[in-house]
């Protein structure tokens, strides 16, 4: 995070029809740079696209926050006074299969939206130090021939979707660094994806997770980058297990280094932040629900979904300086 915290408003751009939105929520996507994804997205060979991708997005960012998802609702939420306006369509507004194409296009892309998104957020100081990883299932239609079966221990059930890791903030509970993942039990790799996304993100001095994330490679990259990992130690890797209840103990004692046991569980408590996330997301079921079949077409709906997050964090701040970050209130 820089030197030099900008506030919410700084961030934004000023234009004329954000101006005139009452809802903050609406001003924040209204206002948001996003001509960024005009330059990273290429028009395709033959394609002269109507609209630009920044005010395809941006419609989509309203869906989003308006939880309409079904085509119809996609249309016509394009089509609505609001999206005409914070879009700035000029006559006609996108038909659905412009829209769906978009969506299709979009997945290569929505990964670095979140993460230019975190960076913003970053800039104007919302984000702590200390990030809790943590994943969960996200169920899907048995007809999506890209989901997977994979066992719930909390409900104790089969559950047939995809995974999503994240890495949450343990000050606002705002999503830092995220990889969909094929199964809620995801390999070493996805940490790893999401770890380094998390670094380039925000500054990080602590990283907290269960012995799911008690793997070798993760701890040495946290140790050197002088980031604390505090992870519960998993006896059952090994046949002669350590008499430890966090991994970096083990790190610790092979550098002479002593470490207080008490002052890392209280650290580990923070990881709550994540399970607190993972509950407010599922809260509305229509916000993860998903309309689209595919691993790529349900990545961009999941990456439009935390954006949204974000977004709101940003408008609460707009309307209040104060405001508390964890609060998702519904638009």
């Amino acid at each position: 995070m820089s030197s030099q915290t900008a506030s919410p408003a700084d961030v934004l751009d000023d234009t004329p029809v954000a101006k005139v939105l009452r809802s903050a929520k609406r001003r924040v996507i209204a206002a948001l740079d996003l001509d960024f994804l005009d330059e990273w997205m290429d028009n395709g060979p033959g394609r002269n696209p109507k609209y630009d991708r920044s005010q395809m997005l941006r419609g989509l960012l309203l869906c989003t926050a308006e939880v309409k998802f079904q085509f119809r609702e996609l249309e016509e939420c394009f089509d609505s006074m609001i999206g005409r306006l914070i879009c700035e369509f000029d006559d006609e507004t996108p038909v659905l299969s412009t829209i769906w194409e978009c969506w299709n296009r979009l997945q290569p892309y929505i990964q670095r939206v979140f993460d230019r998104i975190v960076q913003l957020l970053d800039s104007v100081g919302l984000y702590g130090d200390r990030f809790a990883f943590d994943s969960t299932h996200l169920p899907c239609s048995r007809t999506d021939p890209d989901g997977v079966w994979m066992w719930e221990s909390a409900s104790e059930e089969w559950v047939y979707g995809y995974g999503l890791l994240v890495a949450v903030d343990c000050a606002s509970d705002l999503p830092a660094g995220a990889v969909v993942v094929q199964r809620k039990q995801h390999p070493e790799t996805a940490t790893l994806e999401c770890f380094e996304r998390l670094i380039v993100n925000t500054d990080v001095t602590t990283v907290l997770g269960d012995s799911a994330f008690d793997t070798l490679e993760f701890h040495d990259r946290c140790v050197d980058r002088q980031i604390l990992p505090v992870c519960t130690y998993n006896p059952r890797n090994t046949a002669d297990p350590l008499d430890i209840v966090f991994r970096i103990e083990a790190f610790a004692e092979e550098s002479d280094i002593q470490l207080d046991r008490t002052a890392l569980q209280d650290a580990f408590d923070g990881r709550i932040a994540v399970e607190r996330f993972f509950s407010t997301a599922k809260e509305d079921d229509r916000r993860l629900s998903f309309r689209v079949q595919g691993r790529q077409r349900v990545e961009t709906h999941v990456g439009l979904v935390l954006i949204d997050r974000l977004l709101t964090a940003l408008a609460n701040r707009l309307d209040n300086p104060t405001a508390n970050l964890r609060k998702a209130k519904p638009w």
